[in-house]
C-alpha cells in the first residue's frame, strides 16, 4: 500500500475512535439530564402532594364543620371522642383520594416535558392543561360529594340526631360516616381519573386539527 494512503486510513480511524467516546459521552449527559428534570418533577410532586395534604385537612375539616351545625371537631378530638375522630378520618381521605387523582393528571402532563423534542413540548401543553383543569374539578367535586353525602344522609336518617350522637361519642355513626365518605370518595376519584384521560385526549385531539 502506498505510504501516502496507509496514512490516510491511519488518520481517519483515529478520527472515529476519538469521535465514538465524544459521542458516547453525549448520549451519558442526555441520560443525565432526563434523569436530572425527573428528580425535579419528583420534588415538585411532593411539595405539592404536602400543600394538597394541608389544603385537605383544613379545608375538609371546616366544611364538615359547617355541616354539622359548627362541630368543634379538633375541641371533641381534645376530649378523646373517637366518634368524631373516625368522622374526621374519612373527611381527610375523602379530600386527599379525590384531588389526589387530579393531581396525578398534571403530574403526567408535566413528566411528559421530558421529552426534550419539539414535538414532546407541543404534546405536553394539552397534557399540562387537561391536568391543571382536572386538578380543580377534583377540588370542586371533593367538596360537592362530601356536601351530597352528609345531604343525602341527613334525609335517611332523619331520626338520628348525627351532631348528638357524635357528641355523645357514638361509635357507630362515625365508623359509618367515615366508610360512606370513603366508599363515596373512591368513586369519585375513579372518574375524575377517566376524565382527566378524556379532557387531555381532546385537547390533543384539538391542537392536532388546529396546527
Amino acid at each position: 500500500m502506498h505510504p501516502s494512503i496507509r496514512l490516510f486510513s491511519l488518520m481517519v480511524l483515529a478520527t472515529a475512535t476519538t469521535a465514538l467516546p465524544a459521542a458516547e459521552r453525549a448520549g451519558n449527559w442526555g441520560a443525565v439530564g432526563l434523569a436530572a428534570g425527573g428528580l425535579i418533577m419528583g420534588i415538585i410532586q411532593v411539595v405539592v402532594g404536602l400543600g394538597i395534604a394541608a389544603f385537605a385537612i383544613t379545608k375538609g375539616l371546616t366544611l364538615v364543620s359547617k355541616l354539622l351545625d359548627g362541630l368543634d371537631i379538633w375541641g371533641e378530638i381534645k376530649k378523646k371522642n373517637i366518634a368524631v375522630a373516625l368522622l374526621a378520618i374519612g373527611v381527610v381521605l375523602s379530600y386527599t383520594s379525590v384531588i389526589g387523582s387530579g393531581v396525578e393528571g398534571l403530574t403526567k402532563g408535566l413528566l411528559s416535558l421530558l421529552s426534550f423534542s419539539s414535538a414532546g413540548f407541543a404534546s405536553a401543553i394539552p397534557a399540562i392543561l387537561g391536568g391543571a383543569f382536572n386538578l380543580i374539578l377534583a377540588i370542586v367535586l371533593a367538596s360537592t360529594a362530601i356536601t351530597l353525602t352528609f345531604k343525602v344522609m341527613d334525609k335517611l336518617t332523619k331520626d338520628i340526631d348525627e351532631v348528638a350522637e357524635l357528641k355523645a361519642n357514638n361509635y357507630a355513626v362515625g365508623a359509618i360516616y367515615c366508610g360512606i365518605l370513603i366508599g363515596v370518595s373512591n368513586l369519585v376519584a375513579k372518574g375524575v381519573s377517566g376524565l382527566s384521560t378524556s379532557i387531555t385526549g381532546f385537547l390533543e385531539s384539538l391542537r392536532i386539527a388546529l396546527f
